[in-house]
């Protein structure tokens, strides 16, 4: 864990972003023609404006729009060729959107599977790019150890793991991610807090490391959880080891506020029942 994180996670739970996605989707975006990580170039104001939003309600780090920038899901497109460019972009408006004192983190999605190599040429760009960490997002187990086998030799920067699923045994799961590098890890796009806690819970009794909770409120056109069933859920999600909480698909800027204030809460609570340091 670099010394940004330590510090900062000794202050208390870090407030993540919300879904870049789901949100550029509302904006206009067609996934039948077009890919988020695109508007990095074509629709930068947009990026900009989101990742504003998320800072201005509270987020302390943001993950870039970079979740299939990596070359195997670029060459479906015929654009292989934009891995730096785009990525360097992403890494480029969430630093000019957080300031130099908070926190980016490069988002790497599961896409690369199909390409040996992909998964460390994104992460070097990342790293490169100036990155605080590296967080594998909506991967399965097996994507996820392939991932870090290959970017261990970036080294750089810490590597984080969010599963979408968590396959029993989930200790020896998380016993094997930790062993190739993962200094975090979490869980990401359950539908509803209810499923993210009810898998967090589990990987807490599985590893002593920091743990990631990413739940989604929902996909377009369905009811979306609100925010204050989010907040309602932070007390057991720290309780849990839960060090990290944003938000997944459907979620907004609301989202991340009442987060921001829930952990708030809590931290002022905690230290409070603590008493004074003698």
């Amino acid at each position: 864990m670099t010394d940004r994180f330590t510090q900062a996670l000794a202050r208390g739970a870090l407030v993540l972003d919300a879904a870049m996605g789901t949100r550029l989707i509302a904006r206009g975006l067609d996934l039948s023609h077009d890919d988020p990580v695109f508007w990095n170039h074509s629709h930068p104001e947009m990026i900009r404006d989101l990742h504003k939003s998320d800072v201005l309600a509270g987020a302390d780090a943001l993950l870039t729009n970079t979740f299939g920038a990596n070359r195997a899901w670029l060459a479906r497109w015929g654009r292989a060729d934009e891995v730096e460019t785009i990525n360097r972009r992403a890494v480029s408006l969430a630093r000019e959107s957080i300031g130099e004192r908070g926190i980016v983190i490069g988002s790497v999605g599961p896409t690369a599977a199909s390409n040996v190599g992909a998964y460390r040429e994104q992460a070097e760009v990342l790293a490169d790019a100036g990155v605080d960490a590296i967080l594998l997002e909506t991967h399965r187990a097996e994507s996820a150890a392939n991932a870090l086998q290959e970017v261990q030799s970036v080294g750089r920067v810490p590597m984080f793991v969010s599963l979408v699923d968590w396959p029993d045994p989930v200790r020896d799961t998380a016993h094997r991610l930790s062993d190739l590098g993962a200094t975090v890890l979490g869980a990401n796009c359950q539908l509803g807090m209810a499923a993210t806690l009810a898998m967090i819970e589990r990987l807490k009794a599985a590893t002593d490391l920091p743990l990631l909770a990413k739940p989604s409120a929902g996909l377009p056109n369905t009811r979306l959880e609100a925010p204050e069933s989010f907040a309602r859920a932070v007390p057991r999600l720290l309780a849990a080891g839960v060090r990290l909480v944003g938000g997944c698909c459907g979620t907004n800027e609301a989202h991340v506020a009442a987060l921001r204030k829930a952990c708030y809460d809590r931290n002022v609570r905690t230290e409070a029942d603590e008493g004074p340091t003698p």
